[in-house]
């Protein structure tokens, strides 16, 4: 399964790093924040991944979430920015390292204050693909 996983997470890379909206807004997208990076950022969450395989082939469901994290005041500009991860993410297709992405469907987004005063909003995703 963690060939399919890894070939997901790169096509959701690819997929936030090509979204100028995105791209313009925040300082990166990050697997792991690097010391220096400055607020917006987006990262990488949870991946779950399972069979979702049928007679004819090989598939699996991933279960991903997106975070997004922001030192302003209110929650008013990480919700703009969990808005551009879903529609980058939602376009999510094509082919990846053998693995065809075959549908995205966003299942709950939510937004939170944390004690040191950054907010943090949470995408969760579910990603099917097929082995090629």
């Amino acid at each position: 399964m963690s060939g399919a996983s890894l070939a997901v997470q790169k096509a959701l890379v690819a997929a936030l790093r090509a979204e100028p909206t995105l791209t313009n807004t925040v300082s990166g997208v990050f697997d792991s924040v690097p010391v220096d990076a400055a607020l917006p950022y987006v990262t990488l969450g949870a991946d779950i991944a399972s069979d979702a395989g049928s007679k004819t082939g090989s598939g699996r469901e991933h279960r991903v979430t997106i975070n997004v994290w922001d030192a302003g005041d209110g929650v008013a500009n990480v919700k703009a920015l969990l808005a551009m991860v879903e529609a980058a993410v939602l376009r999510l297709g094509g082919e990846q390292d053998g693995h065809q992405i075959v549908s995205a469907l966003i299942i709950r987004s939510f937004v939170t204050r944390n004690p040191d005063g950054a907010s943090q909003g949470v995408a969760e995703f579910r990603i099917r693909s097929q082995q090629l």
